[in-house]
This record gives structure tokens, sequence and C-alpha cells, in this order.
């Protein structure tokens, strides 16, 4: 295992979700031949390693049968699954949209979510949210409601945000320091 896969992962080790274990553990449980997958597309360990980290906001790390079960016999050595800042918002966008009306028309009407402030089971999202609302899907989903400004201001001491978006999810089993984004 190359020292920059190393390093990159410890980097972006908040943003990671390991398959039963914690960032060490999984980097120690893969194999020599990992295969590399970013952004759902399956790249060389060069084109991982020269990716740059500044744009990764989530790493999930499968190894033994949750790699092979999900990828076949060639991810003997695991799997490192990247997403990118871009493509999880992108992700996230399309499930708040598909599971909250309320959402999909004011993002409709604004067609960006930077006017948005994310508030998920009571805890603020701030800087690098992108991987933590990825992490939302039909299985820890349980509701979103809309917060006006005032609202916002009131309840979160948030001043420059137009809507507040409030989820309640169940936290995934998996996550690195849930707690603290969940």
């Amino acid at each position: 295992m190359s020292f920059r896969l190393l390093t990159l992962v410890f980097c972006i080790s908040p943003f990671i979700l390991f398959a039963q274990a914690g960032p060490k553990k999984a980097i120690k449980k893969l194999g020599a031949n990992p295969i590399y997958i970013i952004d759902s597309v399956r790249v060389s360990k060069q084109e991982m390693m020269d990716y740059d980290a500044k744009q990764v906001t989530l790493v999930h790390v499968l190894t033994d049968s949750d790699a092979i079960n999900g990828y076949g016999q060639e991810a003997i050595d695991g799997v490192v699954l990247i997403e990118s800042k871009q493509f999880a918002t992108k992700r996230y966008i399309r499930f708040l949209r598909k599971v909250s009306a309320q959402y999909d028309s004011v993002y409709k009407a604004t067609n960006t979510d930077t006017t948005f402030q994310y508030v998920v089971n009571d805890k603020i999202q701030k800087g690098d949210f992108a991987g933590n609302l990825a992490l939302i899907d039909n299985d820890n989903f349980l509701a979103l409601t809309l917060l006006t400004a005032e609202e916002l201001k009131r309840g979160y001491g948030i001043n420059d945000k137009l809507i507040g978006i409030l989820i309640k999810a169940r936290r995934p089993d998996n996550l690195f320091n849930g707690k603290k984004k969940f």
C-alpha cells in the first residue's frame, strides 16, 4: 500500500464510511491490488493517486465478503469507493427532490442550494457536508421539514441563509465519527 494512498485516506478520514472498521483497520485489510472507483467510474491506481484530495467528500472501503459480493472475485483485495463533492451534491439533491415535494419546489425556484442551511438531526451541517447528506437514502431517511429564515435564526442562530432544510434520518451504522455528523 503506497504512502500517498494512506495520506489521501487519512486527510479525508472525517468523511469516511468503513464497513465495520475504523480508518486504520480498514486500510490494513486492503490487499495489494484493490479496485478503485471514483464517482461510479472504475479508475487505475495511478488515476486515484493523482486525484485531488480536496475534491473528495466521501470514501467507502469494502473488504472481504462485502467487496466480493458487490464487485465479484476480482475485488478479493478490496474496493475503495470515492465520491467527489460535486458528485455527492448532485446525488443528495436528486434524492431530496424525489422524497420531498416542498424541497423540490424551493430548489426549482432557486436552481441552487446555496441559500439553504441543512440541519440533520438537529446538527447544523457546515463546511464540507456533501458527503454527510449523500449518505441519506431510502433506508435511513425519516422526514424533511422546511424552515423559514426566521425559524433558522430563532432555533439555530443562523442569520445568513434564507431556507432551512431540517432532515431527520437514522445514522448509518458504519459511519466514522457518525455521532458528530448525524
